[in-house]
C-alpha cells in the first residue's frame, strides 16, 4: 500500500447515523490519491463507540482513538492529525457525506490553480465564492478568496502550512473555535485561504444547533458568544488571541494542551502538556491587563506601543514569545 498523501480525520461526538454515512461514503472515494481515515471519538454514546470499533475491525476505519470523555473538537482533531505523517491533513465533520467518488481528485486539481502555501475549505454559501477580490476562475472550477477563516467542516491543510502554524488551538475548551483561530493565524502569516463550491462534492446533513449536545450541559450559542465577550463584560478569548497574534505578541504556532499518555486497545489515556501551563499564565495576565485598560474606555486600536511592549514581556517571561516574521506569498 502506498503511503497516504492525505490524512482524513473525523472528530465524532454522537450523531450515530450521520457518522456512519460520513465513513461509508469515504470508502466509495476513488483511490488515485492515497488517503487514510482516522476517527477520534469524543466520548459518544456507547452504541456509537461500539459501532466505530466494528467499522475499524472491518477495515473501514484505518485509525481509531476513543477518548474517555468529550475533550473538545480541537483536542480530538489534533490527536488524529498528529497520528499520521502525511503531506496533507483534512478535517471532516461527522455529518458530511461525499457524493462524488472523484471528489478528492477534483479538489486537488482545482487547488492546483492556487498558491501552494494555502488552505482549502468549503464556501457553504455560493455568494462567498466571489465576494472578495482575487477569485480564480479555472477550467476546474472556482477558487474563492477567503479573508477571515475557512469553515472547518471539510478543510484541507498542507504540511508546508502546519509546519509554520502548527495544529488547532486547544485554548477554547469544548466548543472549539478552532477554524476561526486557525484563520486568524493564516492571515497573520500572509497565507492564502481558498473557498471551493461544496455543492459539487458533499451533502451537509447536520445543523448548527445543539442537538448532539442535548443532555451534556453544553450550550453552543452561549459558548460562541463568550468567544467575543465574556460573562463579566471583558474581552472574549478569541478576541484576545486575535489581537495577540496580529500584534506578533503570541507565537502563531501554539503549543497543545493535551497529549497521549497511554493507550489500551483503542482507548486513549490523556494528560496535560506541562508546557501549556505557561500559555494559561500568559493568557490570564494579558487579559487582566487589557480588560483593565478597556475599563478606562480604551479599545484595542488605541493601545500604545508601551502596552504592546508590556504584553510582549509577559509572553517572553512565559517562554511563549512570537518569533514569526510576516510573509506575503505572491501568485
Amino acid at each position: 500500500m502506498n503511503p497516504p498523501v492525505l490524512n482524513i480525520t473525523i472528530p465524532v461526538f454522537n450523531r450515530f447515523h450521520f457518522t456512519q454515512k460520513t465513513i461509508l461514503a469515504l470508502r466509495k472515494t476513488a483511490t488515485s490519491i492515497p488517503f487514510t481515515v482516522t476517527v477520534v471519538d469524543n466520548g459518544s454514546e456507547p452504541a456509537l463507540r461500539e459501532r466505530l470499533v466494528e467499522l475499524r475491525n472491518h477495515g473501514l476505519i484505518d485509525n481509531l482513538f476513543l477518548l474517555p470523555c468529550n475533550m473538545g473538537i480541537s483536542c480530538a482533531c489534533n490527536i488524529g492529525w498528529k497520528s499520521v505523517d502525511s503531506p496533507f491533513y483534512m478535517k471532516i465533520d461527522n455529518d458530511i457525506e461525499f457524493i462524488d467518488p472523484n471528489w478528492l481528485d477534483k479538489l486537488f486539481q482545482l487547488w492546483s490553480h492556487g498558491h501552494p502555501l494555502s488552505t482549502l475549505g468549503p464556501a457553504l454559501t455560493p455568494a462567498r465564492l466571489r465576494q472578495n477580490p482575487g477569485t480564480i476562475e479555472s477550467p476546474d472550477g472556482i477558487l474563492g478568496i477567503c479573508t477571515e477563516n475557512l469553515p472547518g467542516g471539510a478543510i484541507i491543510i498542507p504540511k508546508t502550512v502546519s509546519d509554520v502554524l502548527g495544529y488547532w488551538s486547544e485554548d477554547y475548551g469544548l466548543y472549539g473555535a478552532e477554524d476561526g483561530d486557525y484563520g486568524a493565524r493564516m492571515n497573520c502569516a500572509g497565507f492564502f485561504q481558498y473557498y471551493y463550491d461544496d455543492r459539487d462534492f458533499f451533502i451537509h446533513h447536520g445543523s448548527y444547533g445543539n442537538t448532539e449536545y442535548e443532555g451534556t450541559g453544553l450550550d453552543k450559542s452561549k459558548e460562541h458568544r463568550n468567544l467575543f465577550r465574556d460573562e463579566a463584560g471583558g474581552a472574549g478569548l478569541f478576541v484576545l488571541n486575535n489581537y495577540l497574534y496580529n500584534m506578533c505578541i503570541r507565537n502563531w504556532n501554539v503549543p497543545l494542551r493535551y497529549r497521549i499518555k497511554d493507550m489500551n486497545g483503542y482507548n486513549v489515556v490523556l494528560e496535560e502538556n506541562p508546557e501549556y501551563a505557561h500559555v494559561q499564565t500568559a493568557l490570564q495576565r494579558s487579559k487582566k491587563l487589557l480588560d483593565g485598560l478597556r475599563n478606562t474606555g480604551q479599545n484595542y486600536s488605541m493601545f500604545s506601543d508601551a502596552v504592546v511592549s508590556r504584553l510582549k514581556k509577559i509572553w517572553e517571561s512565559c517562554g511563549q514569545a512570537c518569533s514569526m516574521q510576516l510573509t506575503t506569498p505572491s501568485l
